[in-house]
């Protein structure tokens, strides 16, 4: 809309600080225990056995073995965190211990025999592979009939400006045309998955964090300051660590004003 000035100079001063007032209040968003949700109402039976991708440290792993009895194998490229999870594991309850394994493997390299399993779990995943079609039909391959996926990543929008996406995606490690939504549907109708839901969280996360940990006002704070004086940062920590956090930052306000979307998609196997 065109400026306006009696509207911006008498108008909207009136309702300023009752738009204000409403804004503060919380549009109640979900927070990333609503994938445990969606498992739950999966109806899995204890015992079933699932696979975290890209389980890092084990974090979630724990979780679901914790929460519903399910044997869990978490897979991962990176060793560290492999290496992490087995160290935390060995804290555990024994009978938690006992129903969680950890490997080397990727979204399209899954450790188990063909129709194995009954449940992937994928968070943050999918838009390092290069190819999503290979990533799903994995998934496939390695589900029983009637296995779920539950898969969670952030998807691009046209708010994203080209120049920022290309920027942001280098430093982060990821292929733009893994976070192109209808990409994603295409992959998916070709695995021969079925779609059973497919959850919009738009900015619900990164809200959920403000309101609790104000986490995206301090990655704005951070950011301002890493704008300001980048090479007090750089100097101490080195370049390549200060181009992470600066993207860490972006993704996170992204995440939060509409650039990037948070998606769930629920899969099943005929």
């Amino acid at each position: 809309m065109a400026w306006d000035p009696d509207f911006f100079y008498d108008t909207y001063p009136r309702l300023e600080a009752a738009f204000a007032a409403r804004l503060d209040e919380s549009l109640a968003p979900r927070d990333p225990s609503v994938l445990l949700q969606v498992v739950r109402e999966l109806d899995l039976p204890p015992d079933s056995r699932a696979v975290d991708v890209g389980c890092g440290e084990g974090a979630y792993a724990v979780r679901i073995a914790t929460h519903f009895g399910f044997r869990v194998l978490g897979v991962d490229p990176v060793q560290r965190h492999l290496d992490l999870a087995r160290t935390a594991r060995r804290d555990l309850a024994p009978a938690i211990a006992a129903r969680l394994a950890f490997e080397r493997g990727t979204a399209t390299r899954v450790p188990v025999p063909d129709a194995s399993l009954d449940l992937v779990w994928c968070r943050d995943v999918l838009v390092h592979v290069e190819r999503p079609h290979d990533a799903y039909a994995e998934f496939a391959r390695v589900l029983r009939r009637g296995g779920h996926v539950v898969a969670y990543q952030a998807v691009a929008t046209d708010l994203l400006a080209h120049e920022e996406a290309d920027r942001l995606f280098e430093v982060m490690g990821v292929v733009p045309s893994s976070t192109d939504g209808r990409l994603l549907d295409d992959a998916i109708a070709s695995s021969g998955l079925e779609v059973v839901a497919t959850v919009d969280l738009a900015s619900e996360w990164g809200e959920w964090s403000q309101e609790q940990e104000g986490a995206g006002g301090r990655a704005l704070l951070h950011l301002a300051r890493l704008a300001r004086e980048p090479e007090r940062y750089r100097a101490e920590f080195g370049d390549a660590a200060y181009e992470v956090m600066l993207g860490d930052c972006r993704w996170r306000l992204h995440l939060m004003t509409g650039g990037l979307r948070g998606r769930v998609d629920v899969l099943r196997r005929p």
